[in-house]
């Protein structure tokens, strides 16, 4: 059943489990999809494929623009604000583009890139190296602070209320620098890690740990517990408020969990999935199928 279910197209969210949600939108990306950003003040989406296409679609998930950009793009960050961002490319390029999606430069790094990072308001830029350095650029792409971490990062993200910054290693390793890339602490980790998420300003980081489920930990970087759910936990997303928790699991399992962890909606995916995000109410989960597909469902907002 569990075949026949993630066979089903468009249709495959109302074979879900529990809270149902509704469809918003859909959209097809021409190549498969690579990266997927989701601006939490302005509601757009940023989507990049495998042939250098980038899209931006609006709230309602109408195409606003399309352009050819520079390929292969590996990974996005775009502002809360809309206001721009930008793109790994190959293994060490760093492109910066304006709202209108058109690329303004370009920096070349002497080591392959592992993670980027854009602040909310798109004026500073961070981007994680393999010689375990990360970087820090301004918006006129000047570098102005580079530190050193024990590994490389395979995800770093700004905090949106503080000048800071969380990072986690893919073997063992969540850390916080501030901006002047003191640390602010480093917690050694148990399990491989496949994603990160931040929400209430930093207070609380989720990572999804595979086998070990989704590892939530407090502000100094402690483990204070963890949501366990059928299967292997590769991709998370949160709410600002962390109330809400999306998970995704390898087997193609998607799972929408409350900070008590409760489950309140789950289903069977039709295709595996390169990123998903949710938006600051909890109210809204965007999924980014590797074919290309997106997909918006939305919760009841009186939850």
């Amino acid at each position: 059943m569990s075949g026949a279910r993630a066979g089903l197209g468009e249709d495959w969210w109302r074979w879900g489990e529990g809270t149902a949600p509704t469809l918003a939108w859909n959209f097809a990306t021409e190549a498969p999809l690579v990266a997927l950003r989701w601006a939490r003040e302005t509601g757009e989406v940023l989507a990049a494929d495998a042939v250098g296409g980038m899209y931006q679609l609006d709230s309602s998930g109408r195409l606003t623009n399309l352009i050819r950009g520079p390929s292969p793009i590996r990974a996005l960050s775009f502002s809360d604000t809309g206001g721009g961002g930008v793109a790994l490319v190959g293994d060490d390029k760093l492109y910066w583009f304006n709202p209108q999606l058109v690329f303004q430069g370009c920096l070349e790094h002497s080591e392959q890139a592992a993670s980027i990072a854009l602040d909310p308001h798109g004026e500073y830029a961070a981007v994680s190296l393999a010689d375990a350095e990360v970087v820090l650029y301004d918006c006129f792409r000047r570098r102005i602070r580079t530190f050193s971490t024990q590994q490389p990062l395979i995800a770093l993200e700004f905090i949106p209320t503080v000048a800071e910054l969380i990072g986690v290693a893919e073997y063992g390793m969540l850390c916080r620098y501030s901006f002047t890339g003191s640390k602010v602490y480093q917690q050694p980790l148990y399990s491989n890690v496949g994603d990160l998420a931040v929400a209430r300003g930093g207070d609380v980081v989720l990572l999804a740990c595979f086998s070990h489920g989704i590892q939530v930990h407090d502000e100094t970087g402690e483990q204070v517990g963890s949501y366990q759910v059928g299967g292997t936990a590769s991709r998370v997303a949160a709410s600002y408020s962390g109330r809400k928790v999306a998970v995704v699991t390898m087997e193609r399992h998607f799972y929408l969990v409350d900070e008590t962890g409760h489950v309140e909606w789950q289903a069977i995916l039709p295709d595996d999935v390169c990123r998903i995000a949710c938006d600051p109410l909890g109210h809204s989960v965007i999924l980014g199928f590797q074919s290309g597909h997106i997909a918006r469902l939305d919760w009841p907002t009186s939850r």
